[in-house]
């Protein structure tokens, strides 16, 4: 759990706060805890249908997924609306933070600290990273709409 702690918590967040933080606040603010909470949804689902577990933890399921559900995607989803609004290039942008998530989780699971079950495959994970991203943006384009971001 340290490990996690380290590797998906601590690491991305220390990134996020000294560069992401600097450049753009009203983002950090938005989009890190709405992408937690959709993270948090998209794991429970996974847990509910047996689809993976995360280890240390894997009885303990939400506990064993909290480094991930408040640390690197909520990051992550901060970077992804910042790359977005910084290159104009919204499915390009999607794509390769689609890509980059699901290779980090490749990672987890080739050192066997994410195991799927019931037929989960990588190429799952992929849409499975993919779909939540997509909403990311629809909830951008809304804040745009509703001029909260700019």
């Amino acid at each position: 759990m340290i490990l996690h702690l380290f590797l998906v918590f601590l690491i991305p967040w220390i990134i996020c706060l000294m560069h992401l933080y600097r450049k753009d606040k009203m983002l950090f603010f938005l989009v890190a805890p709405f992408f937690s909470v959709v993270a948090y949804l998209m794991n429970t689902l996974g847990f509910y249908f047996n689809f993976w577990e995360v280890f240390p933890f894997p009885q303990q399921k939400s506990f064993a997924t909290l480094p991930f559900d408040v640390g690197i995607y909520p990051v992550l989803s901060c970077y992804c609306i910042y790359f977005i609004k910084k290159m104009n290039k919204p499915f390009l942008v999607l794509l390769l933070m689609t890509l980059l998530t699901t290779f980090l989780e490749g990672i987890f699971v080739f050192f066997d600290r994410v195991i799927y079950r019931n037929g989960w495959n990588i190429y799952f994970t992929f849409f499975s990273y993919l779909l939540p991203y997509l909403f990311l943006y629809g909830y951008y384009r809304f804040l745009l709409k509703i001029s909260v971001l700019k």
